[in-house]
């Protein structure tokens, strides 16, 4: 059985009570054995006995009318040694009785002074741990309580004056990124959009040829004409729907459900298309997530599976369990993708379909990590490629935290 340990705090306030007991007793014995020691040096001296053996010795010598007054000093001597006798006894054993309540006073003051100064040491510490925490989960506005009274106010102001630098940076880093992708945009858009305007403008050209020409044929190259400008305005239709989808994703709506169960009937609407194997971890029961957005991802991704296999495809979809994280992945026995492919897959508007538009496997990321997830790919040409999608599962707290950071992020 393994014993677990206590905490530092514990274990240095324990030190410091047992160094505090340690000291008291070890001065209690001090003073004690002085005591005992001055005490022993007393009775060794037999002032007792020097004073008897004087009275015997003189007392028959003097002078009798000396006498009495020798009897009075000589008794008078033997009771203040008495006395002495008994004092020291009563110093004795009040300072044995005090000494226990001077340790326990010293006990008191000591612990609370050290408990003083060890929570003005230690509170700065955990606001700075859980500060910390707060900025790796996304919180970049967070600043930590400054006081001048801190032996540790030095560190605070420093962590507050890098998480403002960092916010700072951040926001000059996320500006530069936005620049970059409307840039990005835009070169991607004028792309896509040239591509059907060519056709449409040249079937335009020949209609109005055919028409001025008065041509026999003009009824069938009239109907040609206006199928190829309808097809190439509903590409770009789709198109700007894509667009308009990424740029805006819906607020996502967390709640358990069951995964296993959702791969099931989704798998169940493509088997008239490919052969779906299913391998589920049955001690994944739910996972806290949009149910509609993860439909999103799982159907996009085995859309893709199945596209990129070029005979009957073939798949496999498997959920594990590991640790405080689900692992879902979705392999194909498909063409694999070339490594610097691989690389570019999530980019925005990086795609190697003819019509696609780059945006799907970008929108899945997006996703996953609004449900503080991530996904990755691995391929090998002519081997097929697996994707694999990593989650928080059965942790609401931790998904609704990365829910915020995402939207706020995102």
């Amino acid at each position: 059985m393994n014993l677990k340990m206590p905490s530092f705090r514990v274990q240095v306030i324990g030190l410091a009570i047992l160094v505090t007991l340690l000291t008291s007793v070890l001065m209690r014995e001090f003073f004690l054995t002085s005591l005992l020691t001055y005490q022993e040096q007393i009775s060794s001296l037999d002032t007792k006995e020097k004073a008897r053996h004087l009275y015997q010795e003189y007392n028959t010598v003097i002078d009798s009318s000396e006498t009495r007054n020798f009897n009075i000093a000589v008794e008078g001597i033997l009771r203040d040694l008495q006395k002495i006798e008994i004092a020291g006894d009563f110093y004795t054993r009040d300072i044995k009785r005090y000494s226990v309540g001077i340790v326990i006073l010293m006990g008191i003051i000591v612990g609370a002074v050290f408990l003083l100064i060890f929570m003005m040491i230690t509170r700065p510490l955990t606001r700075l741990t859980t500060a910390t925490e707060q900025l790796k989960a996304g919180n970049f506005d967070i600043q930590v309580r400054e006081s001048r009274y801190s032996p540790l106010n030095d560190l605070t102001v420093a962590f507050n004056g890098m998480v403002r630098e960092l916010n700072e940076s951040r926001e000059r880093l996320i500006e530069a990124e936005k620049q970059t992708i409307w840039k990005e945009m835009a070169r991607a858009m004028a792309h896509e959009i040239k591509n059907p305007l060519t056709p449409i403008r040249l079937a335009a050209q020949r209609l109005e040829s055919k028409y001025y020409e008065r041509a026999d044929n003009l009824n069938a190259v009239l109907e040609k004409s206006m199928g190829i400008i309808n097809e190439e305005v509903g590409n770009l239709q789709s198109l700007v729907d894509a667009f308009s989808g990424f740029a805006k994703m819906p607020e996502v709506k967390f709640q358990d459900y069951n995964l296993n169960q959702q791969l099931q009937e989704i798998s169940s609407q493509y088997s008239d298309e490919a052969t779906i194997e299913l391998d589920l971890d049955d001690q994944l029961e739910y996972v806290y997530a949009d149910t509609m957005q993860m439909k999103q991802v799982l159907v996009n991704l085995i859309q893709n599976a199945i596209q990129a296999c070029p005979g009957e495809p073939q798949l496999l979809l498997s959920t594990r369990v590991t640790g405080k994280n689900c692992n879902i992945s979705i392999k194909d026995q498909g063409q694999g993708i070339d490594p610097e492919a691989l690389a570019k897959i999530f980019e925005p508007y990086y795609t190697t379909k003819k019509k696609g538009t780059g945006l799907g496997l970008a929108i899945v990321r997006r996703i996953i990590r609004q449900h503080g997830g991530d996904i990755h790919a691995n391929s090998k040409l002519g081997e097929g490629s697996t994707f694999t999608i990593s989650l928080p599962c059965n942790r609401e707290n931790e998904s609704a935290k990365h829910e915020q950071v995402g939207t706020k992020h995102g």
